[in-house]
């Protein structure tokens, strides 16, 4: 928690800081009068900021007139306070009526140093035309049917040298609007140093509002194109209407021209305080997720709709609609204050800061729009930055989400690859199974083959020569010799085919292929197999030496034991502790003496196959007692490198 409230902490101190420089900002003098010492011609000597050895000339009242003449009235003026505003919505004036308010303005050249000379004004509405001496210097209008939003904007005039006179010059100001009327502040002094204080008003005044709505439009645009490719993300759709209409409310603090009709704009920015104020509230509540946040919302839409169109047609105070503005910036500060306690966040801390800003900047501007500072240009409204501290949160919000959707696009990239690295691991390992089977296929295939070959060819001449043999009377020799030969091709036939490393049904075909042999020998065999596993490596052509070692074994006991009883089986065993199984032939025969007699040719035949095997071959046998031949062969074997 504590490392919760720090970072909030963290983003809440820059717009803190924020807030306080503008409330100094509008509250400190800016070229404002450090001395204001009354002169009898109604004008007050002040000193601007930063140039206290170059004073200027501020009118504090003036001869005024209301008179929709074209031309300079002769009679009827009145001395009244400067600026003299006349706000249409303080007058019994009808909208779209033209209204005219001249005023007259007297100084002594001499009280002001050599020049060249320029006139600072600032609240003067809406078009309006200064005279010099009856010589006229500036107007901010082409036509007169122009619409010009001037009521906040500051001017620079550059009074010529040659309409100056010695003594007392007169500045006539003509201004007239089919709205609000008046005549701001007036100000003349050395063109360096009211070019310099214009300069500073301008930009807190017109620049900097502009570029902080021109940033809420574009944080609206942003927003409303992340909506329409998200449009379950209501928030930025209704974070964008709302930028857009704080964009529209603000445009009458750095525009000066009126887009439309100039009192139906000064209406529409007027509700759309209220309209951007509702479209904030309902962003705010729906990305807290406030309960029932969207039925809220249509209640809120549904209400405030109508009420603003009820504002416009009986043309009510503009309080009527900051009131229910004022009333949502309390609810969402509530609201807000309310979840950050449950569930603290930095970018719901910038959020909440912005709403506290909402509320304290429009308190402070309804302070100065009531006591006058703003028509005098003494200062200047903050709450049109509201929207650039919206922008800062927005992409403060954002950025997060961004850094943390990278992140996790980070590690999806990740574990994608990990993916694909297994994937493609997986289809080179299938591949090679794949090429690995297309050979044993084409292996099966061959053996296929030439197991019929060897059956329908070699096996059926020797089938065709034995039978020959036996109807020809030929020597039992001849005969015995066509059955080996017979027998050795079954054998050769049987280790082709596929046995999978299973050596029970090896040697098990093996005496069912001499089960002939034995009974014309008088000789019974036991079968003895226990279970045992398969051999991995027992193939083709390792299976062929087992059947020639077999085949060896009971050829000797058919041939030379004179045995009666033969048994023929299989074990696990180990040997050195390996694994394997052992198979064994053995017999009842009369046996021998192994260190007696020399081993033959066939029995170091069988000797070197069991060690191409990797297996073990071994021979017991006592004279009078049997014989019996064991072969052992390991599960697993080590093939030197």
């Amino acid at each position: 928690m504590k490392h919760r409230r720090k970072a909030c902490w963290t983003v809440a101190k820059p717009f803190l800081w924020a807030l306080l420089a503008a409330l100094i900002a509008s509250y400190w003098p800016a070229g404002a009068a450090a001395n204001r010492a009354a002169e009898a011609d109604g004008t007050s000597r002040i000193t601007i900021s930063g140039a206290s050895n170059a004073p200027v000339v501020e009118f504090r009242d003036g001869d005024y007139i209301l008179s929709n003449s074209k031309i300079q009235p002769v009679s009827g003026w009145e001395r009244k306070p400067s600026p003299q505003i006349y706000r249409l919505p303080e007058t019994k004036w009808r909208a779209g009526d033209i209204h005219t308010l001249w005023a007259k303005h007297r100084f002594d050249r001499s009280s002001l140093r050599a020049g060249p000379f320029a006139l600072y004004m600032v609240s003067t509405r809406s078009q309006f035309a200064v005279n010099l001496n009856g010589v006229e210097v500036f107007r901010n209008f082409a036509s007169e049917s122009d619409q010009k939003i001037t009521w906040y904007r500051p001017y620079l005039v550059q009074l010529p040298e040659s309409a100056l006179r010695p003594g007392v010059n007169e500045i006539m100001v003509r201004a007239f609007s089919e709205e609000s009327v008046g005549v701001g502040r007036v100000v003349i002094g050395p063109y360096t140093i009211v070019e310099d204080y214009y300069t500073r008003q301008f930009f807190w005044r017109i620049t900097a509002p502009m570029i902080a709505s021109s940033s809420s439009l574009l944080l609206g645009l942003f927003a409303l194109l992340l909506w329409l490719q998200r449009r379950e993300e209501l928030e930025l759709g209704y974070l964008a209407a709302s930028a857009i209409f704080y964009f529209f409310r603000n445009f009458q603090y750095f525009g000066e021209d009126a887009p439309f009709n100039l009192i139906a704009f000064n209406g529409l920015s007027v509700a759309a305080t209220l309209l951007a104020m509702v479209a904030a509230f309902c962003f705010y509540i729906s990305y807290l997720k406030v309960q029932r946040f969207q039925t809220i919302i249509n209640i809120l839409v549904m209400a405030v709709i109508p009420y603003t169109l009820v504002h416009w047609y009986f043309q009510l105070s503009n309080f009527m609609l900051y009131l229910p503005t004022l009333v949502l910036v309390l609810a969402a500060i509530y609201l807000g204050s309310r979840n950050i306690l449950e569930k603290p966040s930095v970018e719901k801390s910038a959020w909440l800061l912005v709403m506290l800003m909402l509320l304290v900047f429009g308190v402070y501007d309804a302070h100065l729009a009531s006591t006058g500072y703003v028509w005098q240009g003494s200062g200047f409204y903050i709450a049109v930055f509201n929207a650039f501290f919206s922008l800062i949160a927005f992409l403060l919000t954002f950025g997060l989400r961004a850094i943390a959707a990278f992140s996790a696009l980070g590690e999806a990239n990740v574990t994608l690859e990990r993916a694909v690295a297994k994937t493609r691991a997986e289809l080179a390992s299938s591949e090679n199974a794949r090429q690995i089977l297309l050979v044993d296929t084409a292996v099966a295939s061959e053996r296929d083959r030439l197991m019929q070959e060897i059956h329908d060819g070699i096996g059926s001449n020797l089938i065709t020569a034995l039978a020959v043999a036996r109807q020809q009377n030929q020597p039992a020799s001849t005969i015995k010799t066509l059955r080996r030969a017979l027998a050795d091709l079954k054998i050769t036939v049987d280790s082709l085919e596929p046995v999978e490393g299973d050596l029970v049904a090896l040697v098990g075909n093996l005496r069912h292929r001499m089960a002939g042999d034995m009974r014309d020998a008088g000789i019974s065999c036991k079968w003895e197999v226990k279970q045992c596993a398969q051999i991995p490596w027992l193939d083709a052509a390792n299976a062929l030496h087992v059947l020639r070692i077999f085949q060896e074994a009971i050829g000797n006991v058919l041939t030379h034991s004179g045995a009666t009883e033969m048994r023929i089986g299989c074990a696990e065993a180990e040997r050195n502790g390996v694994a394997g199984v052992a198979a064994f032939v053995a017999d009842n025969g009369a046996g021998f003496d192994p260190a007696a007699n020399s081993p033959g040719k066939g029995l170091s035949n069988i000797h070197a196959r069991a060690s191409s095997l990797h297996g073990f071959l071994s021979c017991e046998s006592n004279a009078g007692a049997g014989t019996i031949v064991t072969l052992w062969l390991p599960y697993t074997r080590v093939i030197p490198g």
